[in-house]
This record gives structure tokens, C-alpha cells and sequence, in this order.
């Protein structure tokens, strides 16, 4: 069979993502991906397979849920949330067990028929999950769920204290000439836009722009790009490395985790919240559409969702995590960075910031018109 081709509706290159309209059609055009791929080979464990972030598959690496349950965890990890929707629709379908995508993305993958709605009555812990994230309308289709929520964060500032020896106060502090040539920036398209876009029109809700306000936010970043930054890295494990190198003295996105892996190699990173605050990140357990072995993935989803999981994930990673009854294990530090003792103040601060429309609704550019400009700062 030949190998469907999605050139057509994924025009971003490695971090591709697409409308709701031409993901459908171009489905609707081809025969199944996995139909194309044969019955996997015998084996002592069963094979699964995940894919997410650097660091995310900690809890499931925590514990003895893998050797309990003869699993041979096969795990991908990715530089944008773009490259699962790829990985499914070029043959994942069928082969995926678990993938972790940010919230944003899931009306779009179920249109798509990427994904499984998940039965809630098989997530033991849902119940005590922060409930912020669990009654949010995105992950909800006609009261069907598409993802669970298990972890989270905030898009800070990163810098060096050495460096930058007062926390910087405004996201355009970047601009600043003593930061020229010292400026890291990561090849993540949605954080740009989640960051930058309240900056560029000064309203919380920035994320919904129109077309003029769009472009207005690449040129600025264009500018970043070509007269500020040192690098406009991969992924952030290269950004942490970058820090590390002392390269880089402050960021343009960021990332929690990039302190950790920072620190791990001797180097101290500090990160902020500027005025114009920034975006909170809500990342879901999701089941991909024929996930092959389902019993298993609800078994490492409720894994995952445990405390002793979650503590491990919380503490290695300075991650956010959803289940409150790890909440009182935490390190007093992590606890009071996430600000879980008043979460609707944290998210006062952090956003939780609507996706731009997938169609024309004749005020704000579409998730399409992003994804072409942003391919102007790719190429810049």
C-alpha cells in the first residue's frame, strides 16, 4: 500500500499542525495509516508505546508498574505537541498506546479521529483531581472527556542569576542590548503564541489576535530572532544545555523543567513571571484512536495519576501535578512555587488562554493563519 500522504494539509515542516477543515479532508481522502503496517511481532513483554515531552515519562518509569505488568515501555519523545498529531496521522493509528498533548489540541484531534474519549468511571483518582482543569469545557466533547488532566505549569522567563542579577519585570526586557546575542529562543510555535501575543496587544486574552495584530507579533519575534538570540533551539533540553554552556544569559519562552535539567549539569537557572504575566500549560493523558493494548493504558493512566507517581514526576521535573492528594508530600518550596494553596490566584497570574479558531470567524486570525506566519520566524 502506498504511504498516505498528508503534505498537503502539514505545512509547517517537523512541527506541523493543521486546520480542523483540511485535516478532515485529507482523511477522508486516504485510506487508514495503519492499514499499511503489520501485525506487530510476538513478544515476551507487550510492547507499548508513548510519546510526550523530555522528562514526562518519569512516573511511568517510577515504581515497579512496568516489571508488574511485563511491559516493554517504548517511549518517543517530542520538540512541539505538532509532532504526535503527525506521528498518529502517519501511521500511529493503531500503534500508539498513550500520548500526553497539551489541552488545546483536543477538539481538533477528536474532528480529526485521532483520539478515544476516555471513560471517566476508569480513572481512579479523578475525583481529586484539581478540579480547574477537570470541569474546563476543552477537554469535554458533549459531556464525553478527551483527555485527563495531569500535569501542568507556567510559562516563565528563565535567566541567569549570575547574569541577570535582578528578576527581570517585562517579557521585553529580552530586547534590552545587554542581552543581545545572549537571548535563548526554542522552535515551540504555540508558547510564542501564548506568551507573546498579550504582550503584542496588551489584553489577557492576546492568543485571540487579529490578522494585523499576527503579523505585528512575528515581526517583533523576527527582530528577537535576528538581533538578539544566540540560538532558536529544537527543543528546551538544548536550551537548559545552552544555559549550562553559559551561552545564553535569559530566554524568550520557558519552561520549569529547564531549571531542573540546568541544575543537573552545575548550572543555577532562575525563572519569573513578568507584569505582563504568561500562560499556565495544561497537559492531558490522551488515548489515541485503536490504542492496541487499552486495558493497559487505563492501568498506566491511573499510574501515573497515583501520589507516589506524581511526587516523583513533581520533585524530579519541578513539575505542576493534578491528583491534591500529593499535594501534602510536596517539598514546601514546590508547593508554594505552584501556589497550590490558592490556585484561582495562580491562575490569576498564569492563564489558562483560549486557542485561536480553527475556522474564519471574521475578527481573529484562525490557527492556519498562525501557523503561516510563524513560518516566516522559522525561516528568518
Amino acid at each position: 500500500m502506498t504511504k498516505p500522504d498528508f503534505s498537503a494539509a502539514l505545512r509547517l515542516g517537523r512541527a506541523s499542525a493543521l486546520s480542523r477543515r483540511s485535516l478532515l479532508q485529507a482523511l477522508a481522502a486516504l485510506p487508514a495509516a495503519g492499514a499499511a503496517l503489520g501485525p506487530t511481532a510476538a513478544r515476551a513483554n507487550v510492547t507499548m508505546t508513548w510519546m510526550g515531552w523530555q522528562g514526562y515519562e518519569t512516573p511511568i518509569l517510577s515504581g515497579t508498574f512496568l516489571e508488574d505488568n511485563g511491559i516493554d515501555f517504548q517511549p518517543t519523545f517530542i520538540a512541539s505537541n505538532e509532532e504526535i498529531i503527525t506521528r498518529l496521522q502517519s501511521g500511529g493509528i493503531g500503534q500508539t498506546d498513550l500520548v500526553t498533548m497539551y489541552f488545546g489540541y483536543l477538539q481538533l484531534m477528536m474532528d480529526a479521529g485521532l483520539i478515544e474519549t476516555v471513560d471517566e468511571s476508569r480513572i481512579e483518582a479523578f475525583g481529586r483531581l484539581i478540579p480547574q482543569f477537570t470541569s474546563h469545557p476543552a477537554i469535554r466533547r458533549d459531556g464525553a472527556l478527551l483527555g485527563v488532566p495531569w500535569n501542568w505549569g507556567s510559562l516563565p522567563l528563565m535567566y541567569d542569576p549570575s547574569v541577570v542579577t535582578a528578576a527581570p519585570t517585562s517579557w521585553m526586557d529580552v530586547f534590552k542590548d545587554e542581552y543581545k546575542g545572549k537571548v535563548a529562543m526554542v522552535d515551540d510555535p504555540l508558547t510564542y503564541l501564548l506568551i507573546w501575543g498579550p504582550v503584542t496587544t496588551g489584553r489577557p486574552d492576546g492568543t485571540l489576535l487579529s490578522k494585523d495584530e499576527l503579523a505585528k507579533m512575528i515581526d517583533l519575534l523576527i527582530t528577537l530572532k535576528t538581533e538578539h538570540a544566540r540560538g532558536f533551539f529544537p527543543s528546551y533540553g538544548e536550551m537548559a544545555d545552552a544555559f549550562a554552556r553559559d551561552e545564553v544569559a535569559i530566554s524568550a519562552l520557558g519552561w520549569e523543567a529547564v531549571a531542573v535539567w540546568a541544575e543537573a549539569k552545575g548550572k543555577a537557572v532562575s525563572y519569573t513571571i513578568p507584569q505582563e504575566g504568561t500562560a499556565i500549560f495544561m497537559d492531558t493523558l490522551t488515548i489515541p484512536k485503536e490504542a492496541p493494548q487499552l486495558d493497559l493504558t487505563y492501568a498506566m493512566m491511573n499510574h501515573i495519576l497515583t501520589p507516589p507517581a506524581q511526587l516523583v514526576f513533581a520533585t524530579e521535573q519541578s513539575a505542576g501535578v493534578t491528583n491534591l492528594d500529593t499535594v501534602p508530600l510536596l517539598p514546601p518550596e514546590l508547593a508554594s512555587a505552584y501556589g497550590y494553596a490558592d490556585l484561582d490566584a495562580k491562575l490569576g497570574q498564569a492563564r489558562i488562554l483560549p486557542m485561536p479558531p480553527v475556522e474564519e470567524d471574521g475578527a481573529n486570525a484562525t490557527y492556519d493563519d498562525f501557523l503561516n506566519e510563524y513560518g516566516r520566524l522559522q525561516a528568518a
